[in-house]
């Protein structure tokens, strides 16, 4: 099972050391609400700005990181996102005035959110079609591995100096570019159905922005995948936003939140590759929607009740659909995109991530702290079942596609 990981190309293979390289000194953002709100005495209200500030500027560069990635080139893009994103890291530590800081705060997204439309074509571009989504998956849990490294080590810089961390979190986001810099050469190939195919190394076609715009826009599938995606991450966000709030509402101490918590990580760690192998065999959409079906429940679950065991059931049910949707979304859209296209397309997918974010959070602690934890918890079973019924409707659609 581990030998197709190892197998894959050793680009791949690069971009997921870098991921996780970067992913492991991401602290800033981690601890960019707790630094705004009490070291800068900005307060809690102005802290949620920011965050929502940055699922702005989340959303405008996985836009742009998408069509500039099929115009330019993918790692023209990828530097661009994080040499330039090390840069703002270390101006947004340096502002004490809430203006600037918001806005570095939004520029910082923006450049450093260019990378993941950019990162994901590149995959594809570099990985036959049969391999994909162990690609998608190896980076995957690469990102899962650095974030699950990020907030012990940046909790014990963090008692050393708060400026410590944007620092050393645009010192791993450089050194990430640098491994791309002297590592990895951007030779797009022609798609091919597995590796025994040979190689064809030519010049992908770059993507013109109106034409790309004019693809995407005729291309109700793709728009209905898309839909279906923003709701499931709508209620996917509230894991990480109220779901919180509500583990502490219920009245368990910082050992039991952290167990909690630590689920999902631990999950992903031990089940992502074996289950992402297991499951290569059946068909894509299927697993896509069955993972939407387990992230209905999982949610659903949370609003029976508030016990320890309850909770871990929910959060242990959801994240089996997390790592059953995230690489095989990705493969889905590598091969429902146009070569030409494809960076705006990942684009547009990684905006559903971004837009939910902006959106869903606030909006989730709003019905959280006005209609109380069962009317969120059961708005977010229903939301996310709606998209299982968009997902079996365009099955069939999706599936002649992702085929042939």
């Amino acid at each position: 099972m581990l030998g197709d990981y190892f197998r894959l190309p050793l680009p791949v293979r690069i971009l997921c050391f870098g991921s996780f390289v970067n992913r492991a000194g991401s602290f800033a953002v981690i601890f960019l609400s707790i630094y705004a709100s009490e070291q800068l005495g900005f307060g809690v209200s102005f802290a949620t700005l920011c965050i929502g500030m940055l699922g702005i500027g989340a959303m405008a560069g996985a836009l742009l990181g998408g069509f500039l990635s099929d115009r330019i080139g993918r790692l023209p893009v990828m530097l661009l996102a994080l040499f330039g994103g090390g840069v703002l890291l270390l101006l947004l530590g340096s502002m004490t005035q809430k203006l600037p800081f918001a806005l570095c705060v939004c520029a910082f997204a923006l450049v450093s959110d260019l990378y993941r439309p950019a990162a994901s074509a590149l995959i594809a571009d570099l990985t036959p079609i049969d391999r994909r989504t162990h690609s998608f998956a190896l980076m995957y849990i690469s990102v899962n591995l650095g974030f699950a490294i990020a907030p012990p080590l940046g909790g014990i810089l963090a008692g050393y100096s708060f400026k410590l961390l944007f620092w050393l979190d645009a010192i791993t986001m450089c050194a990430y570019g640098l491994i791309i810099w002297f590592w990895i050469s951007e030779a797009p190939v022609r798609d091919r159905v597995s590796e025994s195919e040979p190689t064809e190394s030519i010049v992908v076609q770059r993507g013109n922005v109106r034409e790309s715009i004019g693809i995407i826009m005729n291309d109700a599938t793709f728009l209905m995948f898309c839909m279906s995606t923003l709701l499931i991450e709508l209620v996917f966000v509230q894991a990480f936003s109220t779901l919180p709030l509500y583990i502490r509402q219920v009245g368990f101490s910082n050992l039991e939140f952290g167990l909690l918590m630590s689920i999902n990580g631990v999950l992903i760690v031990l089940l992502q590759l074996p289950l992402t192998h297991w499951f290569t065999r059946y068909n894509a959409m299927s697993i896509v929607t069955l993972g939407a079906v387990l992230i209905s429940l999982g949610f659903g679950v949370t609003g029976l009740g508030g016990s320890f065991v309850l909770i871990g059931i929910s959060i242990s049910v959801w994240t089996l659909g997390e790592i059953l949707q995230a690489p095989t979304k990705q493969s889905i859209i590598s091969k429902l995109a146009p070569e030409h296209c494809r960076g705006a397309y990942m684009g547009l997918s990684t905006t559903c991530y971004a837009l939910a974010l902006a959106v869903g959070a606030p909006l989730g602690g709003e019905v959280l702290q006005r209609l109380g934890p069962t009317t969120l918890w059961v708005a977010s079973c229903i939301l996310s079942a709606v998209a299982v019924l968009i997902y079996l409707a365009i099955h069939p659609l999706v599936t002649r596609r992702v085929m042939s």
